[in-house]
């Protein structure tokens, strides 16, 4: 009886971890971006990068092509635009720095990460998921 007991909590929490990774799957777009940006107070170089949800609070912003993963707070959920790809957009400023803004997932909620504090021009930058 205890060896049952033991296989279905070791299959449960296997099941338990697939599910997990099927929804972060669900969830991660990628997107090339042609230009450096700021996340974060952090400089990132211009390269691909995949954008998934981490919890119900952050995205993991992910280089790769030099690893590394930066967890970015989710300042407010933004309603679902209804649109057929993944988006990211960017806040130019008229310094010429690009802070990263906006993330938009289809059939989700999009994401706002970034405030800018002066004047801006959108950029927008689309993914794949």
């Amino acid at each position: 009886m205890k060896k049952q007991i033991l296989a279905a909590v070791v299959v449960a929490a296997f099941a338990l971890g697939l599910a997990g990774s099927l929804a972060w799957a669900s969830g991660a777009l990628s997107v090339d971006i042609p230009f450096s940006f700021i996340v974060k107070d952090k400089e990132m170089p211009a390269g691909r990068y995949e954008i998934r949800t981490e919890g119900e609070a952050n995205l993991a912003i992910k280089s790769a092509e030099r690893g590394g993963t930066v967890l970015v707070p989710i300042l407010e959920r933004l309603a679902d635009t209804g649109g057929k790809e993944p988006k990211v957009i960017f806040d130019k400023m008229e310094d010429g720095k690009t802070y990263l803004s906006e993330v938009h997932v289809p059939g989700q909620d999009g994401f706002l990460v970034g405030i800018a504090g002066g004047k801006e021009k959108h950029v927008t930058v689309k993914g794949k998921e």
